[in-house]
């Protein structure tokens, strides 16, 4: 039995030298991708061996992005196409439908592998896989069982390997034992983070964020009921008027998106100069006066760029708007000297409550500066920070703006002031507005070059 193993796997290598076709052999679906990988493969070290410097930067310097991703597996495809039908493949099960396996193999090679069903319905937003047999999407805001799995803990630990490898800003990432055992990568725009079984005793895990290509507008969102027409305003006037706002919810909340389209509508109704500042790229604002910053992690201190240093070197490039993709650590006491030196400045936050939210600034600011006690902290923020709103997923309704409030330094407390300014009442499920805004903040916006008629109805005493 072995001798007769061992001739077939000599028979085949030879075939694969000779570049003889086999019209008899049925392949299951392994050996098939492992046949066309090997002819790829050897096709792709000759035009490697050809290669010219210029076209391997030129190649390099595609921007890794979702159209990339069809790029690269119609290329990916047509490889695969000319190798099965060139030398004549047959793949059981497959047998009537070659075009299918193609497909699926150009998945395997370059795309989603299992997950691709997950990936291509834009119900999915959420997909985690705590083990190659074990995994949950979530889909229209809940969560469901995947019915798909990878086909073995091999194949699982080698997709984690290439997406890590060679998906947008994750290139050359790896996930192990030793010094990356919790790893932060993307996979063509989509957010991925991956832990070894270090940290994740029973499997690897790896979750994928889930990005739309085309931006939700704000429109969508206010037919969508997350705002209403009257908060959609009010916002958009704070933006015209250059406050500075913090827009925050918990993980999922939608709160990207929901930035996202009411900077795309105001900011490019300014028509003014916008800096971005993000660890990992998101907001991908459609304003065209917009430079975009991204950190750069390294385990070389010297070599990194922390959001941090973005922040401050964004000051120095004459901005309107700073917008900092989301605040976790000592980039708070830089956000927040954004917005006090007289720059719009607008950042996300993970939180549940505006107090939370203030909470989790006085901490991370005094952790950047720990020589400030916090009533100079509290002080600074009061009278930098304009208004603060959370986002929220709430089950049964969706997503909504569950409060915005305004933030002001009370000087008799010494201490933060909240003042609810919208609510959403849970008993009508609808929008409210408890208290108006108060008239130093209307001033501020007027000699941002706002009308007193569009925002007068906003303001306490106005009207």
């Amino acid at each position: 039995m072995s001798i007769e193993k061992n001739f077939k796997s000599f028979k085949k290598d030879m075939q694969k030298m000779k570049g003889i076709r086999e019209t008899g052999t049925i392949y299951t679906f392994e050996d098939a991708l492992e046949e066309v990988r090997h002819f790829i493969t050897e096709k792709k070290k000759q035009l490697t061996d050809d290669d010219t410097g210029s076209d391997k930067k030129n190649r390099e310097e595609v921007v890794k992005d979702k159209a990339a991703l069809r790029l690269v597996l119609e290329e990916s495809r047509a490889e695969i196409r000319d190798v099965v039908y060139g030398r004549n493949i047959r793949v059981r099960e497959y047998e009537n439908d070659p075009e299918l396996f193609i497909d699926m193999a150009a998945e395997e090679f370059v795309g989603y592998s299992v997950l691709a069903k997950a990936f291509y319905d834009p119900k999915v937003s959420d997909i985690f896989c705590m083990g190659w047999n074990k995994i949950y999407i979530e889909k229209d805001g809940e969560n469901e069982k995947y019915p798909y799995h990878f086909r073995s803990p091999k194949h699982y630990q080698e997709f984690i390997e290439r997406v890590l490898r060679d998906g947008g800003a994750g290139v050359g990432k790896v996930v192990d034992n030793g010094e990356n055992k919790i790893v932060d990568a993307e996979f063509y725009g989509d957010r991925i983070q991956a832990t070894s079984k270090m940290v994740s005793p029973k499997d690897f895990s790896i979750t994928f964020r889930k990005h739309k290509e085309s931006h939700i507008t704000l429109n969508q969102i206010v037919e969508q009921g997350v705002l209403s027409p009257e908060i959609s305003e009010f916002l958009g006037q704070a933006i015209l008027g250059e406050l500075n706002l913090i827009y925050a919810g918990i993980t999922g909340s939608g709160k990207t998106t929901t930035i996202r389209a009411l900077l795309d509508h105001y900011v490019t109704l300014s028509n003014k100069r916008m800096l971005v500042c993000e660890d990992t790229q998101e907001l991908f604002p459609q304003n065209d006066h917009t430079l975009e910053l991204v950190s750069h992690k390294n385990s070389n201190p010297q070599l990194a760029v922390e959001l941090y240093d973005i922040i401050l070197t964004a000051l120095r490039l004459k901005p309107k708007y700073i917008v900092v993709g989301e605040v976790r650590g000592k980039e708070a006491q830089a956000a927040v000297e954004a917005a006090e030196t007289g720059h719009s400045t607008i950042f996300t936050m993970h939180g549940g409550k505006p107090i939370n939210i203030i909470n989790r600034l006085v901490t991370k600011y005094l952790s950047a500066m720990p020589a400030l006690g916090i009533d100079v902290v509290e002080r600074i923020i009061g009278s930098a920070i304009d208004y603060i709103a959370i986002q929220d997923d709430i089950p049964g309704i969706g997503r909504r703006v569950s409060i915005i409030s305004e933030v002001t330094f009370d000087d008799e407390t010494g201490r933060v002031s909240l003042k609810p300014i919208f609510e959403f009442d849970f008993e009508t499920e609808e929008y409210k507005m408890v208290n108006k805004m108060h008239p130093e903040k209307a001033k501020l916006m007027l000699r941002r070059g706002v009308k007193r008629d569009d925002i007068k109805h906003f303001v306490e005493g106005w009207s």
